[in-house]
């Protein structure tokens, strides 16, 4: 019986090496083309920069318009409802017609990632805009701007790097794309970080708080257009998709 216990030990322990193989070999399969590293990359700067407005844009506004707190409360759920769903639905609609204009034999998936990066251009001009607009109606007309034109990024960018790996390899890919999401959580903190050290006395800023964020948030965006402009040039590869 101990040498029946020590075989089913031994069979046990293969097969969890096994497993370990495996997933560290599916996460090197997802990411062996430039067009996903390049995907990654620029969804966790994309990331950084809305979770930097997720956290940060109710203080900040709540502090330069103070008088405007209940309407700032409904006009952020109208712009996050309306906009927000807007942009998402039209961006995915925009790079399904991009792909339709492709002849047969060419790459018709990295085009797709050009609505990311147009709506991530415009976003940052409008941000900027945003935090340093005088008065709240203006800065929430801008704010709507920003979120009509920079949530467009998700559906393309899914769909890109899903049919980039194929379906193989495809849960483990959507899992490291949280996983970039998640690892963005760090940026609003590292802002407030800095927003602590540059106010120093502990009095709030809003001049202080404002310069932060457009420069965090509008970094966030160009570079991650960057990101994707340089994943829709590179070379498709089918490998792994096949």
């Amino acid at each position: 019986s101990d040498q029946i216990d020590d075989s089913l030990l031994l069979k046990d322990a293969n097969a969890d090496t096994d497993d370990d193989v495996s997933i560290t070999s599916q996460i090197s399969d997802v990411v062996a083309t430039s067009r996903v590293q390049w995907i990654f990359l620029g969804s966790f700067l994309r990331f950084c920069s809305g979770l930097c407005i997720g956290v940060w844009s109710a203080p900040y506004y709540r502090m330069v318009f103070p008088d405007h707190q209940s309407d700032y409360a409904f006009a952020q759920a109208f712009i996050t409802a309306v906009c927000g769903i807007s942009s998402g639905l039209l961006g995915g609609a925009i790079a399904d017609r991009i792909s339709s204009t492709i002849d047969d034999g060419d790459d018709t998936v990295g085009p797709k990632l050009w609505v990311p990066v147009v709506g991530s251009l415009l976003a940052a001009p409008a941000w900027y805009l945003s935090v340093h607009s005088d008065s709240f109606e203006t800065a929430m007309a801008f704010l709507a701007v920003e979120y009509l034109v920079a949530e467009c990024w998700f559906g393309p960018t899914i769909n890109v790097l899903q049919t980039t790996v194929g379906p193989k390899i495809g849960g483990t890919a959507q899992g490291m794309f949280t996983v970039t999401g998640a690892v963005g959580n760090l940026a609003p903190s590292i802002l407030g970080f800095l927003y602590g050290q540059a106010t120093g006395t502990g009095i709030e800023s809003s001049s202080a708080l404002s310069d932060l964020l457009a420069t965090a948030v509008c970094v966030g965006y160009v570079s991650s257009a960057a990101c994707f402009a340089l994943g829709a040039l590179s070379t498709p590869e089918t490998d792994l998709a096949d």
